[in-house]
């Protein structure tokens, strides 16, 4: 049987939109970025203006100055009354210190709790003004609401998803929804195309491909009602990469293609200061190595960049199935790697070729026979 050439990442430099660097490990998230051909990371995990977010940029500034800064909000603050105007004040601080957008976690919808004690829904409209303060500041917002729809399903064998809620058992909304705590997965992704269509001077990043990724038809109408929203790609190639009736190669590649000026790289790596410190899209019982990291965005280029059908997936926890490639134009693949979100950010960013890594061979494909 002919094997094929190794696979080589192609020289096209990339922003990954989606990234968890915390406080002292810039240094060591450069070094894994530099070698998987990542010229500039946003760093989605920056803490509120009030709680130390000055230190956070200034690190990433000392260690590693190609990356840029989102905040969080405060959530402790919707405990009392005015706790909108109290966000407000926070996330305009957090402008004036250099923070470039907002990240708004599933706390919201799904742990978040107002004065009454109720929990907050995504679409709640106490929390108007702190949406549209961030449009008003040009801060793009990126949301995740939910969560994967097996999080919602029976934490049984049956689960797709049964692996990584063994090693997070929490992760699992299950039982919580069935004892009518936490709204229904529907209901989520309802109140977050509301809050995108309440707001259309604020651009939203839907992350986790648009927090929808086992329905592309979701997304795709969700993108064609609101010009506003945009979607990254995080942690998400097993489940748009598998190949059933929604998630065909042909299908997903057409969907990049449609939509390629709203399609946000994003990987979903955490990096903290240990050596045990590493997330690449999740993480099971046990630490993901550095090697790990070196399989996962091979695998994520490969699903970009060619037509294989043999990939494994970037992160098998999420599910031990290969995924196909879709195969993207050079042209598509620098809208996605890197043009959309120098656009959305305002960023300069060479397009001079990066120098091309030394082939590596695939574990598990035609090349090692």
């Amino acid at each position: 049987m002919a094997s094929r050439p190794p696979f080589v990442r192609s020289d096209i430099p990339r922003i990954d939109m989606h990234t968890h660097v915390l406080l002292g490990a810039a240094s060591r998230a450069a070094r894994l970025f530099d070698r998987n051909g990542i010229v500039h990371a946003v760093n989605l995990s920056g803490p509120p203006a009030s709680v130390g977010l000055d230190d956070f940029i200034a690190d990433s500034e000392i260690a590693y100055s190609r990356s840029t800064m989102f905040t969080n909000l405060d959530w402790s603050l919707c405990e009392q009354s005015g706790y909108a105007e109290r966000m407000v004040e926070d996330l305009v601080r957090a402008k004036a210190l250099g923070a470039r957008g907002l990240k708004i976690p599933k706390i919201l919808g799904l742990g978040a709790r107002g004065p009454s004690g109720k929990l907050l829904a995504i679409d709640d409209s106490s929390l108007d003004l702190v949406f549209e303060k961030a449009g008003e500041l040009g801060m793009p917002v990126a949301i995740h609401s939910g969560d994967p729809q097996a999080f919602w399903q029976e934490p049984s064998a049956r689960n797709e998803r049964y692996e990584e809620l063994q090693a997070h058992p929490s992760w699992s909304f299950y039982a919580p929804h069935q004892r009518g705590e936490v709204p229904s997965w529907q209901a989520l992704f309802e109140a977050f195309v509301r809050r995108v269509a309440r707001h259309p001077k604020t651009i939203f990043i839907g992350v986790h491909f648009g927090n929808a990724p086992e329905d592309p038809e979701l997304v795709a109408r969700a993108l064609d009602t609101y010009p506003n929203l945009l979607i990254d790609t995080a942690a998400r190639l097993p489940a748009i990469g598998r190949r059933d009736a929604n998630h065909s190669p042909e299908r997903m590649r057409a969907f990049f293609l449609k939509y390629q000026d709203r399609i946000l790289f994003g990987s979903d790596t955490a990096v903290g200061r240990a050596p045990d410190a590493l997330m690449f899209g999740s993480t099971g019982k046990e630490p993901p190595s550095e090697a790990d990291g070196d399989r996962f965005f091979e695998a994520t280029w490969r699903y970009f960049e060619t037509m294989d059908s043999d990939i494994p997936s970037p992160t098998p926890i999420q599910g031990r199935w290969n995924i196909a490639g879709i195969g993207l134009p050079r042209a598509v693949l620098e809208k996605i790697y890197y043009r959309n979100a120098a656009r959305l950010l305002s960023l300069t960013i060479s397009p001079t070729p990066l120098p091309k890594p030394e082939p590596k061979i695939v574990p598990g494909s035609l090349q090692d026979l």
